[in-house]
């Protein structure tokens, strides 16, 4: 039997044309985790679109989001209770133009508390920050976190793996030669998939949602891997029953 296809982070809100591809996703039943860069961005998905089997909301806070405040995060702590999801979150410190690393770091460990108390799948994100990162992710031992596109060291990679983390790959993750020579180190019983559409491309054109099974078929070349499917179908179960 061929397993419905995952993916694990994209962001619906970013297209302009999401009605039709909200009704795509669920026509192709794709289970499709939607990420949103604050509290705004998720009550506006969700007043917009029901969550449906395949299509489900995650509540965010990006560091790359200058214009999030204390008082967006109190919102995001009183909605954190409505969704199974959290994302996208995380560390950035690679542009001084966004949210301050001292303001980030006190946001991300916040949110890395609560998500560990009340078992919340986290999806995050982490750029230049890792060392920062692993250390919180280390204190609170979340047992459903997914790295999202990493892009740090083998060291810092073996760092995640000890904790528990998942890592969802994209197109431009194992296509590029800078840095796909580390993902092999990513066991396969924790490899999940992710689009990240629209900021990845495949064959050069900007993501949607019909080209999510040749993010898979490139996974699965990479990985000389043809139960690809059926092995991040069996991951994504493993990760939810945490």
């Amino acid at each position: 039997m061929i397993q419905h296809l995952i993916d694990t982070h994209f962001h619906l809100d970013h297209y302009k044309d999401h009605q039709k591809i909200y009704a795509g996703i669920n026509e192709k039943k794709q289970y499709t985790l939607c990420m949103t860069n604050s509290p705004g961005v998720y009550m506006s998905c969700k007043r917009m679109y029901p969550e449906t089997k395949y299509l489900k909301f995650a509540l965010g806070f990006h560091p790359q989001e200058t214009s999030l405040n204390d008082t967006d995060f109190y919102s995001f702590i009183q909605l954190i209770n409505e969704t199974n999801y959290v994302g996208e979150v995380g560390l950035d410190f690679s542009k001084k133009s966004y949210i301050s690393c001292n303001k980030q770091c006190i946001y991300f460990e916040k949110i890395a508390k609560v998500c560990a108390e009340k078992n919340k799948l986290m999806s995050v994100h982490l750029r230049r920050a890792e060392k920062e990162a692993i250390s919180i992710l280390k204190e609170y031992r979340l047992r459903r976190c997914i790295i999202h596109w990493f892009n740090g060291s083998r060291e810092q990679l073996q760092q995640l793996l000890d904790i528990g983390c998942y890592f969802s790959l994209n197109s431009n993750m194992v296509t590029n030669e800078k840095s796909k020579e580390k993902l092999y180190l990513i066991p396969k019983t924790r490899v999940l998939i992710e689009s990240d559409g629209p900021f990845t491309k495949i064959d050069g054109k900007k993501y949607t949602f019909n080209n999510l099974i040749k993010i898979y078929e490139l996974v699965a070349r990479y990985y000389n891997e043809p139960d690809i499917i059926k092995i991040v179908h069996d991951n994504f179960r493993d990760v939810l029953s945490k």
